[in-house]
């Protein structure tokens, strides 16, 4: 048995729409980023799955079929079989949409596509060549509706912003972090929701191991808080080394994804901790380590608990002044 979406009602011998199961078919959309700064590529992943124990075979609405190499994934002709041949239905905040492609031109001729049984393919595109209105600021609600409409994948939300640094100020100086968008997506938005909403505000650094990390953000000040609407947060493990300057999220040594709100910035080179902890910042500037420097010399006991407080007196956030990359186990 084959299963078919075959939604050009002008092919010969196509099955109609009504015949098949599009819930056998899953249509779903990411994309590498979800933050990204203004002007700057969005490459979507496009894909589709079956999710039958039998093949399905796929043909464009509206064009004339013919065989497709058997060892390629997604063509660009089956992203673009939305409606009148779009790809990206896209929504503003403000409620405006755009769902007109720019600079595709609907073929007369497409391949058909047959998915083996719990199979896949998919196309990568950079999709503002085809949706210019990416390219400003905004948040924007992408969705996908291929074959006339006929599957719906996911909402994906995709920001278009100038990135962010932040600075910790503390009563022993500052510290300037880049924000690694592209390593930590989640932890990036996370933090800075909390920052911007004054979650860290008045907060301390609890812990101090001197010469090797400090760790603070508890809303307990003792090392055992989370955020106060429980959020944990996925891992995303990366490959940028825990070098000196490295920002993370704290967790829990039994748990990959129970980071929330605390984290810890290293003083020196420890490997042994790349890829355990997600790294989404870095220190930068002369004056950042030097502040940390001085927060690393404060006198602690034996468990690191510094012998006075040591505040975060707020967090300010401004757009990065580069978008240059930078260089690049506590728990609760």
């Amino acid at each position: 048995m084959l299963l078919m979406l075959l939604l050009s009602c002008g092919v010969p011998g196509a099955q109609s729409a009504d015949a098949q199961d599009p819930m056998q078919l899953r249509a779903s959309i990411s994309a590498a980023a979800r933050h990204v700064a203004v002007g700057k590529p969005i490459w979507i992943d496009f894909t589709l799955t079956n999710l039958s124990a039998e093949p399905a075979e796929l043909i464009v609405p509206g064009t004339d079929s013919e065989p497709a190499d058997s060892a390629m994934g997604l063509p660009i002709t089956h992203a673009f079989s939305g409606r009148a041949f779009s790809c990206l239905a896209i929504e503003g905040t403000q409620g405006q949409r755009w769902d007109v492609a720019v600079d595709y031109h609907p073929p007369a001729v497409s391949e058909v596509v047959e998915i083996a049984p719990h199979g896949s393919v998919g196309v990568s595109l950079e999709v503002t060549r085809y949706y210019p209105v990416l390219r400003s600021p905004g948040r924007y609600r992408l969705r996908w509706e291929p074959y006339g409409g006929a599957l719906r994948s996911n909402d994906l939300i995709v920001e278009v912003a100038p990135r962010k640094q932040v600075t910790l100020i503390t009563d022993h100086g500052e510290m300037v972090m880049r924000l690694l968008y592209d390593d930590a997506p989640g932890h990036v938005e996370s933090f800075l929701s909390l920052a911007q909403g004054g979650f860290y505000d008045n907060l301390t650094f609890h812990k101090i191991w001197p010469g090797t990390f400090i760790q603070g953000g508890c809303p307990l000040g003792n090392g055992t808080g989370i955020r106060p609407d429980g959020r944990k947060l996925t891992a995303e493990f990366h490959d940028a080394p825990q070098d000196r300057g490295a920002v993370s999220m704290a967790r829990l040594e039994s748990d990959p994804d129970s980071a929330s709100c605390q984290f810890f910035i290293v003083n020196t080179r420890i490997p042994e901790w790349d890829g355990r902890y997600t790294m989404f910042g870095h220190l930068v500037g002369e004056e950042s380590f030097e502040t940390l420097d001085r927060l690393m010399v404060l006198p602690v006991d034996d468990q690191g608990v510094p012998d006075k407080r040591i505040h975060i007196r707020g967090v300010r956030i401004e757009d990065a002044r580069s978008e240059v990359p930078t260089p690049t186990s506590p728990g609760f």
